[in-house]
């Protein structure tokens, strides 16, 4: 370790430019240093992460600014998102709520029309596990399975009456 330190410490003061050299003893004793031995077989070895003092100040510079750079578009990107979804909201809150009442005709629905209707009312209540009721303006009632297997029930009859071999004339 006594040989190593005077060696790191020599090797931190050379300048950018130098180089060096590694061999090997004939005892496979790999040994470094900054003059080729007389005899040796002695290779250059690349200086990597080895830079000038003012250099590495650089780098760490470089660092912030992409650091600083990076919190700025993540702030950006951040209000863009924000002002996006605001947007969004002021658009839905001026939209127009759908009323079906509005919408509805007040001219009496064929038969044909009226069978459609239930029938695509009952596979509803069929497909669904959670149905839910509104009666009169109230909030909506959620059914247990027992009401939705009575309602699906109830509106089959109905559709039998109207569109089955119980059809009115």
């Amino acid at each position: 370790m006594k040989i190593l330190l005077p060696f790191l410490l020599a090797l931190s003061t050379l300048p950018a430019q130098a180089e060096i050299y590694k061999w090997t003893d004939a005892n496979g004793k790999i040994h470094y240093s900054d003059r080729p031995q007389d005899g040796v077989d002695a290779k250059v070895q690349p200086m990597q992460g080895v830079q000038a003092t003012s250099s590495t100040a650089a780098a760490k510079d470089d660092w912030r600014e992409r650091e600083q750079a990076s919190r700025k578009n993540w702030l950006r990107q951040t209000a863009l998102e924000r002002r996006a979804a605001s947007q969004e909201e002021s658009a839905k809150a001026k939209q127009e709520p759908y009323y079906p009442s509005a919408n509805r005709s007040n001219n009496a629905m064929s038969d044909e029309e009226l069978c459609t209707r239930d029938r695509q009312q009952i596979e509803y209540a069929e497909k669904t596990k959670h149905l839910s009721i509104t009666h009169g303006g109230n909030s909506p009632q959620r059914l247990t399975e027992a009401q939705r297997q009575e309602v699906i029930l109830e509106r089959k009859t109905n559709h039998a009456l109207t569109c089955g071999s119980g059809r009115r004339h």
